[in-house]
């Protein structure tokens, strides 16, 4: 009851912020409700409810704001939907959207932005394609499907089908229902539904880890091409992959990593190729560009320290910055230990993710949806039993 109170009161703070209101929404109802509901008898219908409520609103949303009369800024992402459905474009016709001008993609709205000091610049996503292959390699296939049809090919509906996904997999795992409630609430909340109606692939990568996280001891092998999508998508999900490895550790050995040989697997096959064509132009994309080091770079917005404090010394901002990163790395590690969860291995990472959030440049509100997600499956870890025990061979599919 505290923490519904507590997400209610959030929710109506005297403030102006959307991302206020909705992260108090996302305490009360993914991590307040299901307490309520624990010790209470609870019918599989009333899941599969939830479910489906969760499901109908994200969709609605996203298509209502998809169709809206909004202007293009405010209904479509740049990164997520203009620059990701022209790199496949690329990719379709024999292009390198590694070394593409992605301008002829960019519409008028979208072809400047502007930092928290009010400095407008032109938009770096221009000359960056900032995700890794698999990223953009997933939609291939649907927009080659589009142009035979003469129609264009959305992202948003790979996020959404990857949504659906995971939350069909959390009503159908093994918990106790009110956990897994706490999980639908968490993957369908509100930033979910704002930021895949927007087009950012915050959503897309966050529920390709959930299910991920989901298969890791019964199959492992599709798991690891999920999340090796889901980290091209979305490289801040990187100490998710530590976390999860200590705890599938702790609970099968060796032999349960090792049938995880498909993660690095995936990162070769769809990495290796485009290092060989062009090895400066996608490391200066993907690595330097997300780590603000490539030019031209983001203007400094958002949410993190440097945006709300510009007056910081770059001192406390570079001490905040190892301490985030201590604490974004070692907190899923720490909790792993006290609890061998996959479950408390992805609940950590979801909170340890604030660590390298609040010191960066540009940590933007829709990046909240991952916290948001991966939090909510906390009491998928409290109720996780039998995590510490070896996995025996049956528990895991060897034909994966």
């Amino acid at each position: 009851m505290a923490l519904v109170v507590a997400g209610l009161v959030i929710m109506v703070a005297p403030t102006s912020e959307a991302w206020v209101f909705m992260a108090g929404l996302t305490v009360a109802a993914a991590l307040g409700v299901p307490l309520l509901l624990a010790g209470t008898r609870i019918d599989e219908r009333f899941v599969l409810a939830v479910a489906v409520l969760a499901v109908t609103v994200v969709g609605t949303i996203g298509w209502g704001r998809a169709n809206s009369d909004l202007p293009v800024r405010d209904r479509v992402h740049d990164g997520g939907v203009l620059v990701t459905r022209a790199a496949a474009e690329d990719l379709f016709r024999g292009r390198n959207p590694y070394r593409s001008d992605f301008l002829p993609a960019l519409p008028p709205e979208w072809q400047e932005v502007q930092g928290s000091d009010g400095a407008v610049v032109p938009n770096p996503v221009r000359f960056h394609y900032p995700y890794l292959p698999a990223a953009v390699l997933v939609h291939v296939p649907f927009v080659a499907a589009a142009d035979g049809l003469g129609r264009t090919w959305d992202p948003r509906w790979l996020g959404f089908a990857a949504l659906v996904a995971a939350i069909v997999v959390l009503a159908r795992t093994r918990a106790p229902a009110w956990a897994r409630i706490g999980g639908i609430l968490g993957v369908g909340s509100l930033f979910s539904a704002v930021y895949l109606a927007w087009g950012t692939n915050d959503v897309f990568a966050v529920s390709l880890a959930v299910l991920a996280v989901a298969l890791a001891v019964r199959r492992p092998a599709l798991a690891g091409v999920l999340l090796a999508v889901a980290l091209s998508a979305k490289l801040l999900l990187v100490p998710l992959v530590p976390a999860l490895g200590l705890a599938l550790w702790l609970r099968g050995g060796a032999a349960l990593v090792k049938r995880w040989w498909t993660l690095p697997a995936t990162f070769v096959v769809t990495c290796v190729p485009f290092l060989v064509i062009s090895a400066g132009p996608l490391l200066d994309d993907t690595i330097w560009f997300n780590l603000g080091r490539s030019e031209p770079r983001m203007p400094t917005s958002g949410l993190g320290l440097p945006a709300v404090a510009p007056g910081l010394p770059g001192g406390v901002v570079a001490v905040a910055t190892l301490l985030g990163l201590a604490f974004a790395f070692g907190f899923p590690l720490l909790a792993v230990r006290r609890r061998p969860s996959v479950w408390v291995a992805a609940a950590a990472t979801g909170a340890g993710l604030l660590g390298l959030l609040i010191p960066a440049r540009t940590f933007q509100a829709n990046y909240l949806v991952l916290v948001a997600s991966l939090v909510g499956l906390v009491w998928l870890g409290v109720t996780d039993h039998g995590s510490a025990a070896a996995v025996s061979e049956s528990e895991v599919d060897p034909a994966t």
